[in-house]
């Protein structure tokens, strides 16, 4: 049975054969599909040249050399998909650090308490330095020192942390 009997009149049958040209070349058509189409190119020289320029394109694809790419290529795909270590970035992360030191101290004394927190370390420093020479008593911690210590220690253990994080990250990065 020819296609153009069966789309309905001679043209269109070309149309939906020149449409199918690819799928046979391919070898994606069922049995039955193929063999109406190979049918159709039997009888129809218009659609058998048509079939012999899609079944010669492959190959003559295959047999082209592609082409080699430019010295610089690879280097300049690299440095733009390289990631970017910014300063800011990358020690951003200690401002909200230092911040909440600093707000912790003011919320537990106020900044008067801050003054008088610097003063009472300072001797509270030269009294344990007297201490180790053995010219004083050990001075006696008050608990509002006690606990400013406490989160200071805390924060610092944290930054310290972040320090170590953010040098193990500079160290797997490429240089740009």
């Amino acid at each position: 049975m020819r296609l153009e009997a069966a789309a309905g009149g001679p043209g269109r049958g070309c149309a939906r054969v020149r449409s199918r040209l690819e799928l046979l070349v391919d070898d994606r058509l069922d049995a039955g599909a193929a063999a109406a189409v190979r049918g159709h190119l039997a009888a129809c020289p218009a659609c058998r040249a048509h079939h012999q320029e899609a079944a010669s394109l492959p190959s003559r694809l295959r047999a082209l050399r592609s082409p080699d790419p430019p010295p610089a290529l690879v280097g300049e795909v690299m440095r733009r998909v390289a990631p970017r270590g910014r300063a800011l970035e990358t020690w951003g992360l200690l401002v909200p650090e230092a911040v909440l030191v600093l707000v912790a101290a003011w919320y537990t004394s106020g900044t008067g308490g801050l003054v008088e927190i610097a003063r009472r370390m300072a001797s509270d420093a030269a009294r344990a330095l007297d201490w180790t020479t053995g010219a004083a008593d050990s001075p006696a911690p008050v608990p509002g020192d006690l606990f400013m210590l406490l989160v200071t220690l805390l924060l610092a253990a944290l930054t310290l942390w972040h320090l170590s994080l953010l040098a193990r990250q500079s160290q797997k990065r490429p240089a740009p």
